[in-house]
């Protein structure tokens, strides 16, 4: 992972790492983490409309359980949730032998520069703004995805 400094960083979307296709990659699983359903659902729509298979959860506390069982390449996942925070999840996703690989990408409305540093802290390999635009999202997964 790049610092902070070196992070590519276009507008509502901080890279904290250079992305290579896996050359591996048996799927296309996309898990989307929102305690607000509503906006978790409609990220979904547009990763399937792009040939991604998603699954939503909306309780933080199951996150880890459905990543390990259910094998995602990409987590993308709200930072202000409440009980376990995203970074919390985020952490101990990296320290799971059966998640630590996978992308993590924070999909929130905490954008300020501390936020986005707690966030490369916390082992994520990528910071979206929210409201976002989808192109930049589907660009990075579809990049990883090896399409």
């Amino acid at each position: 992972m790049t610092t902070r400094d070196d992070a590519d960083t276009t507008g509502d979307f901080t890279l904290w790492r250079p992305l290579r296709p896996a050359e591996d990659m048996p799927h296309r699983r996309v898990l989307v983490v929102d305690d607000y359903r509503d906006a978790a659902e409609a990220l979904q729509l547009v990763l399937e409309m792009d040939g991604f298979e998603t699954r939503v959860v909306c309780d933080a506390t199951e996150v880890c359980e459905v990543a390990q069982q259910w094998q995602p390449f990409a987590v993308v996942l709200d930072i202000a949730m409440p009980g376990l925070n995203g970074c919390d999840v985020a952490c101990r996703l990296r320290a799971n032998p059966r998640t630590a690989h996978m992308l993590l990408i924070a999909f929130t409305a905490l954008t300020s520069t501390e936020d986005r540093a707690r966030a490369q802290a916390a082992g994520f390999d990528a910071h979206c703004a929210k409201p976002l635009t989808p192109q930049r999202l589907l660009g990075v997964l579809q990049t990883v995805a090896g399409r």
